[in-house]
């Protein structure tokens, strides 16, 4: 967390002596708990001020790979230490971390476009940006950009789910996230009418109970007439070319789009 002078309620001898236990560490005109990363506390002590996915990492959004530290600056470009996101002749905002809705406008043309979406998404989700708030800054973005931030919900549940979902109706795949299907229970994404995208955690899918329970239910729903395709954090983050190629494959055999009890056993 990062703190004004004039927020702090004690004395400046009191100020002075959290600092001197290590409580509190100065960042410019700014003051840090020991919990700030490093490369937040480092930009304000140089006078440049957090943004896009490093900012995000400050606000809990769900954040895609994305090497470096992301700034803007009040006046002129920032160090090669630096990934400069442009300046302005004043701070546009009180607190030293841009807030979602500016660190998305930051955003627009620096990470890969399905990158901005996950941003976009994970802010609107629990409500840090509005729909209109994502729409100002599509309206000036890139086409590959604008097109993903036009199918933003924030219906997803996990930056995984947002990545694929926005792919599939890139390439107008219908995406139905959340779906109760008699029989099988809840799927993370229908995608078409009878293809299962469950985009797995290490953290809720890899104990032997729910390992057991997750085959089973994909055994149910082959019985019913689906098919279901499990991903993991790794396939979508890490070996998204490979990934991308291979539902791209199955959207061109329009498997996904038939009717599932054509297929029941």
């Amino acid at each position: 967390m990062i703190y004004l002078r004039d927020q702090w309620q004690g004395s400046a001898r009191e100020l002075a002596a959290t600092v001197g236990r290590g409580d509190l560490a100065r960042a410019g005109r700014y003051y840090v708990t020991p919990d700030t990363s490093l490369e937040v506390r480092q930009a304000p002590a140089e006078g440049l001020r957090p943004t896009c996915v490093t900012a995000a990492k400050e606000h809990g959004l769900w954040v895609p790979h994305e090497h470096g530290r992301h700034v803007y600056a009040r006046r002129g470009p920032v160090g090669a230490a630096w990934v400069g996101h442009g300046w302005h002749h004043g701070w546009p905002e009180s607190d030293a971390i841009a807030s979602p809705r500016l660190l998305l406008e930051h955003a627009i043309g620096c990470p890969d476009p399905l990158d901005v979406g996950i941003l976009a998404d994970s802010a609107l989700h629990p409500g840090k940006v509005s729909a209109e708030e994502i729409a100002a800054p599509a309206s000036a973005a890139p086409r590959r950009t604008a097109r993903v931030l036009s199918r933003v919900s924030g219906l997803s549940q996990a930056g995984t789910e947002s990545k694929v979902r926005l792919f599939l109706q890139l390439h107008n795949v219908t995406m139905t996230p959340r779906v109760k299907i008699a029989g099988v229970g809840w799927v993370d994404n229908l995608a078409g009418r009878r293809w299962i995208i469950e985009c797995d955690s290490r953290a809720h899918h890899t104990g032997e109970d729910t390992y057991a329970k997750d085959r089973a239910r994909d055994l149910r729903a082959l019985e019913l007439g689906y098919f279901t395709s499990r991903l993991t954090h790794h396939m979508i983050m890490g070996r998204w070319s490979k990934t991308s190629h291979t539902l791209l494959q199955v959207i061109r055999s329009g498997r996904h789009a038939e009717d599932p009890p054509r297929y029941a056993l």
